[in-house]
């Protein structure tokens, strides 16, 4: 068994030092590589199929986190260490189709190549008759920055065409939103959102690499099969008909047939007082023929509790879901998520096993979520449906796709600036001789693409982050080069699988520093707090006062 020697470490920092340094320092070899690679070589086997929800695969991985768990001698919560998550599953059958109507011509638009569309309407046929294309610039309603992007127009009988991320994006001028900084309301997520609050039919949103952070291929591997989302009261019959993505060149093509130029229409979209657009004489029409299942997967969480306050909790967590087994797809369909994110969930579990050999006087939580890849669901019926008070959740840690580049000199956090766990983190990484560094792609808006954002929207100060790019081999630049192939060719492909060559030595240093961080926490009174002006700072403060 490993870490025996820590007898004898802990023995010896018990004589001449107090007890609050106790907790600050772990011996180097805490954070084992050996079970790092073995974890991860296992969840991203071709036998775990990709781990859907649902899926053979998906149902292996959870057995495999109950295992770990119980062989670790963790508690559950509530006597299970399987937490319901109620989803459905809707797929698009063949014969399925989205056309353009223009002065009584039909273009069909092609399925994956041109476009992809589907339904969150858990309906087994559904459809869209002549609804007018309107361009709405972003699709953004933000009265915190007067903003309206449907000014003066009903949607009803509508689909609504818009851009992908804000304005500040496109401009880079920090008085617009948050400037190169993605806010939610950039997501696609958000967009879908406000255009059903708006009462569309349809929504198009237009695909560009640079804005949306990541290539067509993505959208295309991501959003065709089966599309999962929570199971709701209202069977999802809130949300617009028929979501879609559609390519650069098929939308400058609809824009030029109505006489419209988007080149221009994206710079009229930048200002406050831009106004919707008709796209005349442009029509939607949208048949989807859907198969329906409904599912019960399950968030899988354990505890170790606290020897003096047991109903605090320091979270730790990561998604153990990836994209599955494509059928339709020839050659290799399995998406086996290596990075992505069988790393996060290698590093909780030996968190686990490297936490357990120390004292904790609040409880330490450990949370793997289902779901993420379909819209961070596991994480936010936890949030929504919590089997904990949230409001004594002192702080938690988000581990997602953690990149394995070897040594780094720095630690990144995505989100940066926004609660004292990065002041945690800063003074750690001083005693490493690290340096932290802002995301360096804020624009693409890793914070709210990932389950932390769950949790921090009900209040609880939350961290992501991971061991940089300045690679002690390469430097930035070679960080940056790991970072870009991987985007392009790896995230969401079946290519993203593990190496046993792999170098998780910068993943390690990581996991041992988060894991100091934990127990400087666990074993102390402290409450870190967002900063003064955080969305996410009130949410907080009235939380902990309902609780006291």
């Amino acid at each position: 068994m490993k870490k025996i020697y820590l007898i004898a470490l802990m023995s010896m920092i018990l004589i001449g030092c107090n007890a609050t340094e106790n907790y600050r320092v772990l011996s180097g070899n805490t954070i084992e590589e050996s079970n790092l690679h073995q974890h991860i070589a296992t969840l991203a086997s071709d036998e775990y199929g990709g781990r859907a929800p649902g899926s053979p695969g998906g149902e292996k991985t959870k057995e495999y986190l109950v295992n770990a768990f119980q062989a670790l001698m963790l508690e559950t919560i509530n006597g299970e260490y399987l937490l319901d998550v109620p989803l459905v599953e809707v797929s698009v059958d063949k014969g399925s189709y989205l056309s353009i109507l223009q002065k009584g011509s039909e273009k069909m638009l092609k399925q994956g190549g041109e476009t992809v569309f589907w339904t969150k309407r858990v309906q087994e046929n559904v459809s869209v008759d002549n609804s007018q294309l309107v361009f709405v610039g972003y699709g953004i309603v933000a009265p915190e920055y007067g903003w309206d992007d449907y000014k003066g127009i009903d949607m009803k009988g509508k689909t609504a065409v818009m851009l992908i991320n804000d304005p500040g994006f496109a401009t880079q001028d920090d008085s617009l939103f948050k400037g190169n900084a993605m806010t939610y309301y950039g997501r696609w997520t958000y967009k879908y959102e406000e255009a059903a609050r708006q009462g569309a039919d349809a929504v198009i949103i237009i695909h560009e690499t640079e804005p949306a952070a990541y290539p067509w291929q993505v959208v295309e591997t991501s959003w065709q099969g089966k599309q999962i989302d929570l199971k709701r009261e209202d069977l999802g019959l809130a949300r617009v008909n028929v979501e879609s993505w559609i390519t650069n060149s098929i939308a400058r093509g609809l824009f030029e047939q109505s006489g419209l130029d988007l080149e221009v229409l994206k710079k009229d979209a930048l200002n406050a007082e831009f106004k919707p657009v008709i796209m005349e004489g442009l029509s939607l029409k949208a048949r989807l023929n859907n198969t329906i299942r409904f599912a019960n997967s399950h968030n899988v969480a354990a505890v170790k509790k606290g020897s003096l306050r047991p109903n605090e909790y320091i979270l730790m967590m990561a998604h153990w879901d990836h994209l599955g087994i494509k059928e339709e797809q020839s050659g290799d369909n399995i998406y086996n998520g290596a990075v992505d994110n069988a790393t996060g969930v290698a590093g909780i579990l030996e968190l686990a096993e490297t936490l357990n050999d120390y004292d904790n006087e609040r409880s330490l939580l450990y949370l793997a979520v289902t779901a993420e890849e379909s819209g961070l669901l596991g994480s936010a019926y936890f949030a929504e449906y919590p089997p904990i008070d949230l409001s004594q959740i002192v702080a938690g840690y988000n581990f997602d796709a953690m990149h394995p580049r070897g040594k780094v000199e720095d630690v990144v956090v995505v989100g940066y600036g926004a609660s004292e766990l990065e002041d945690i983190l800063e003074r750690k990484l001083q005693k490493y001789n690290k340096y932290l560094v802002p995301d360096p792609e804020p624009e693409k808006g890793f914070f709210y693409r990932s389950d932390h954002i769950s949790l921090s929207k009900k209040g609880v100060p939350m961290l992501y982050a991971d061991a940089g790019i300045d690679q002690v081999e390469g430097g930035i630049e070679a960080g940056e080069q790991s970072s870009l192939y991987y985007v392009t060719n790896d995230y969401h492909q079946p290519s993203d699988e593990y190496d046993s060559d792999w170098d998780l030595s910068g993943i390690a240093e990581y996991l041992r520093i988060t894991a100091e961080m934990v127990l400087d926490l666990a074993n102390s009174e402290d409450w870190p707090e967002w900063y003064e002006g955080n969305e996410f700072k009130s949410i907080r403060e009235a939380s902990r006062a309902s609780s006291n």
